[in-house]
Formats: C-alpha cells, structure tokens, sequence
C-alpha cells in the first residue's frame, strides 16, 4: 500500500490508511462523494485519518498545524483519496492464482 512521509518541524510523519482506519473514516461520517458538496467537512476527515495508523494518539491540534503548513494541498488531498481508494480496492482484490493454492475455495450451487 502507498504512504506518504512527511516532516514538520524536524519530525518525520507517515501518512497511511489500513482497512481499520478507512473503517474508523467511514464511522465518523467520511463519504467520498461528498467531497465536492461538503469539503469543510470530508478534507479534514481525510487528512486527519491517514495519521491514525502510524500516529494515533497525535493531538488534533498538531494535525490542523501541519495541514495549515502544507504547500500544495491539492496533490497532497489527491494523494490521501488515491491512498484511500487503494485501501478500498483491497478489499475486493483477486490474488493471483499461485497465491491462492491451499486456501478457501469455493462454488455456487443450484
């Protein structure tokens, strides 16, 4: 999966999601298709949840610093939604059929 690192004020960050922070996202209201129609409210969900893997217990306050401090938010914000559409795609995912000898099979049955 695709992360983001990033340094603020000496510190290194890594920006990433996980199916149990894209679950966390979307329980706490995050839609992508209302990004457009409410992004006072969809970005910051956005941006603060690629922290919660790697940067849980991180003050919300020092978040908002670091977005406000960020050049280029437009290729960020559209780096964090690809990393999140990843996440999704995951879930859904085929393996490769080397990958799936020896597990689960299964067949639909009239």
């Amino acid at each position: 999966m695709s992360k983001i690192n990033l340094k603020h004020d000496g510190k290194e960050y890594v920006l990433e999601y996980n199916r149990q922070t894209v679950r966390s996202l979307e329980a706490m209201g995050f839609n992508p298709e209302e990004v457009g129609t409410k992004p006072m409210t969809m970005i910051p969900l956005l941006f603060n949840g690629a922290f919660d893997k790697n940067h849980r217990g991180m003050k919300r306050n020092l978040r908002d610093e670091i977005y406000e401090a960020i050049p280029y938010k437009s290729s960020l914000l559209q780096a964090l939604f690809e990393m999140y559409v990843e996440t999704l795609s995951s879930l859904t995912a085929d393996k490769a059929d080397a990958d799936n000898e020896g597990n689960v099979s299964w067949a639909v049955v009239s």
